[in-house]
């Protein structure tokens, strides 16, 4: 049984992520900060310690004997934060002879930098994989159809969000991006390359409010949010440092779109093979229709 490290498996993507790998037989390790989540993780058949990425000699210790690495890059915008947790997960990897590193970017990302901080820190993150030395996959999902479950996204009468109504975006959902992670851990024969998972329908602002009038029962427009409100909004939530480095994204995305609709398409080969789910199919999930219709 191959043992491979899960970072946040204790979160919506890396737990996806983590579950799916059980199911397919592989032994799961994680590391998290909270004894209570550590419980929890270990009734799920994961393999939990106690710890965090700036915390090089727990990184050490829950490295010894994992076959393949999941590196979730976190949501924080503090480059020497970032920096040190690349560098400790790097040097963690080495010591314990990794075979694959699998890195998430968490949504679209540039191949160069931008000028765009939140997006060059990931960038700098991956560079630090990449020059370690442990083989590599980088897989860069769309946009995650859990970021619609912020509230105030999806009201009553309106679906409001920092993105071209005009535009199709192949937006994915958690265990969907899992499936592509699953697959990379899977095939170390694609070490070097960087896979784009999208979602198995490509839909405009405007065809994915439609999406949520048909399985919701009620009419549903689209607004494209300024980016100044969607920062205001989340501030309230993350805080400004956090709200401002999201905005960063999405203001990159409103500037790139073009460009990653194309990149809507790379990839096909892999995604002919996963089981992918249609957006409506998504938002009738009991789990996810409750929230929406709460």
């Amino acid at each position: 049984m191959e043992q491979v490290l899960v970072y946040g498996a204790s979160g919506v993507q890396g737990g996806a992520v983590a579950r799916l790998l059980i199911e397919q037989g592989f032994g799961v390790r994680t590391v998290t900060r909270s004894e209570q989540k550590a419980e929890a993780l270990r009734r799920q058949g994961i393999e939990a310690w106690i710890g965090n990425m700036d915390d090089p000699d727990t990184l050490i210790e829950a490295h010894a004997g994992v076959d393949k690495v999941f590196l979730n890059l976190p949501i924080e915008f503090d480059v020497s934060n970032l920096s040190a947790y690349a560098a400790n997960t790097v040097e963690a990897a080495k010591r314990a002879g990794v075979k694959l590193i699998v890195v998430n970017s968490n949504g679209f990302l540039p191949e160069e930098k931008s000028g765009s901080e939140s997006l060059d820190i990931k960038l700098q993150m991956i560079e630090q994989v990449k020059a370690s030395g442990i083989p590599w996959i980088v897989v860069k999902p769309t946009l995650y159809l859990e970021n619609l479950l912020i509230p105030g996204v999806v009201g009553q009468e309106a679906l409001a969000y920092p993105i071209p109504a005009d535009k199709p975006i192949a937006w994915i959902s958690s265990e969907d991006a899992a499936q592509y992670h699953a697959y990379a851990l899977s095939h170390a024969e694609l070490a070097g390359r960087t896979l784009h998972a999208s979602g198995g329908e490509a839909l405009t602002g405007i065809e994915l409010a439609a999406r949520f009038s048909e399985a919701l029962g009620r009419e549903i427009a689209f607004l494209s949010l300024p980016y100044e409100h969607f920062e205001a909004g989340l501030s309230a939530v993350m805080g400004a440092e956090t709200a401002a480095g999201v905005t960063g994204f999405y203001r990159w995305i409103g500037s790139e779109i073009d460009n990653l609709v194309l990149k809507n398409e790379a990839d096909r080969d892999i995604r002919s093979l996963l089981k992918l789910t249609p957006v409506a199919d998504w938002i009738r999930k009991p789990d996810i229709l409750s929230a929406f219709k709460g």
